[in-house]
């Protein structure tokens, strides 16, 4: 370990803050749970022989539309009341608990029970979600260098407990009883919880109670205040975000197909048997967060070799090259659909689910943890977490989308709802990849 200062706070490790590995580990056991409950939620509520509910496959997206929306939309709140009142780290840590109850309450085995543990897991992801990235940004210096990469670490975070999670989780609850994967999912949350409280010397000075935080930091002379007027550069800065906001919308409705209407085409229509052993449909939701552990190096290296090479490659150009790749994994869906039009197929084969995952991930590692550090570096500091709840409402306003897109298979059909999103990601994306440079003026140097 590499240590630079005695105080907790200033310690490092690897080059970076050991605040950033603390944050990793708590977002790591935030997401285990998160992502454990999506990959069983549109199973439990479509399933009719196991003891879920027996949704149709419309109502069952439908409620996973507006539940992944909700958390994300209350993001806004979360990080406004986070900068306002809370302070960044007591938002985690409230959130923390709240999505905890969610989730043992959803392990109850009642309807009612589990509409409200819904509500809490909505409400703490809200809570939780933008101050947890927004403290990551804090650990770093304006201009620091180390931002990106800082992100970076922290997204392999976000993806190892999702791997372990649709593993782990999703395997024990369709095989053994969809409460104990509920029940598993809150028990990783504790852990979560438990890392943050044990760490939080590792994060003094950042993400305070706005009191506490401006007389710490009184004898620089300024009084910051949320509400103070924008200037110029602000404005830019807010209007290249609102701009590049559309094509995380975009990502979006693709990208999470993943947890829905991919994922019942995975249960109904996909020959899931390999060496014999039929593989159960959540555990296809490992898949993305494994690509992008084996694949985020790869792709960073990429990033920076091309970066040398033509000197800056803007957040703008890297959002439409993640569209279009995002768009290209649509056509295996394509195929597999197109596959399932032959009369003497029943299931489309497991090629084309891998194939799109691997191209969903590629498209990702473009476009997620960019944008989050994009946000950091173009939001002002005095209401950094708002701005992320804002980030973090768009993208759940794309969740949405995705499902009311999703729930037009009834009518549609896969084949065409696959090409629809197809066609709008790789719209979208050429048009970001023709106007990359001028829109990259708006942020003022930021990047």
């Amino acid at each position: 370990m590499e240590e630079e200062q005695t105080s907790g706070a200033g310690k490092m490790f690897l080059g970076h803050p050991v605040g950033l590995f603390i944050l990793f580990l708590t977002e790591m056991w935030e997401r285990f749970s998160f992502y454990g409950m999506r990959a069983l939620l549109v199973l439990f509520l479509v399933d009719n022989v196991r003891g879920g509910l027996g949704w149709t496959n419309a109502e069952a997206l439908q409620l996973y539309g507006i539940y992944t929306m909700g958390g994300y939309v209350l993001s806004i709140i979360g990080g406004a009341s986070a900068d306002k009142w809370l302070g960044q780290k007591l938002a985690v840590l409230m959130g923390a608990f709240c999505a905890c109850i969610g989730h043992f309450l959803l392990a109850l085995q009642h309807q009612i029970c589990f509409m409200l543990g819904l509500c809490f897991i909505a409400a703490g992801t809200g809570l939780l979600k933008p101050n947890i990235s927004a403290l990551v940004g804090s650990l770093y210096p304006a201009g620091d260098k180390r931002r990106d990469g800082g992100f970076t670490i922290f997204y392999m975070g976000v993806n190892l407990g999702a791997v372990l999670a649709g593993l782990v989780i999703g395997s024990i609850g369709e095989n053994y009883g969809w409460h104990y994967g509920f029940g598993l999912a809150g028990i990783g949350m504790l852990l979560g919880i438990s890392i943050l409280l044990l760490g939080k010397k590792y994060l003094a000075g950042i993400g305070d109670p706005v009191k506490r935080r401006t007389t710490s930091h009184a004898t620089d002379g300024r009084k910051k205040s949320i509400l103070a007027h924008l200037t110029k550069e602000e404005k830019d800065r807010f209007l290249a975000l609102i701009i590049s906001f559309i094509a995380i919308i975009s990502f979006s409705v693709a990208f999470e197909q993943a947890g829905g209407l991919m994922n019942l085409y995975t249960e109904q229509y996909t020959d899931r048997h390999l060496f014999g052993k039929e593989i159960p449909a959540s555990a296809f939701q490992s898949l993305n967060p494994l690509f992008v552990i084996l694949l985020g190096p790869l792709v960073a290296l990429i990033w920076n070799r091309l970066a040398k090479a033509f000197k800056h490659i803007s957040t703008f150009y890297k959002l439409g090259i993640g569209n279009i790749i995002i768009g290209i994994g649509l056509l295996c869906m394509v195929g597999a659909a197109m596959e399932l039009t032959r009369p003497d197929v029943t299931q489309s084969s497991l090629h084309w689910i891998i194939g799109a995952y691997l191209l969903h991930t590629i498209g990702e590692l473009c476009i997620s943890p960019v944008s989050l550090s994009f946000v950091t570096k173009l939001a002002p500091e005095r209401i950094g977490a708002s701005i992320m709840g804002i980030y973090f409402a768009v993208v759940g306003l794309g969740n949405y989308f995705a499902a009311c897109l999703g729930k037009q298979s009834a009518h549609m059909g896969y084949l065409s709802v696959f090409k629809l999103i197809f066609w709008t990601s790789v719209s979208v994306g050429c048009l970001f990849l023709v106007f990359s440079r001028k829109l990259a003026k708006l942020s003022h140097n930021a990047e």
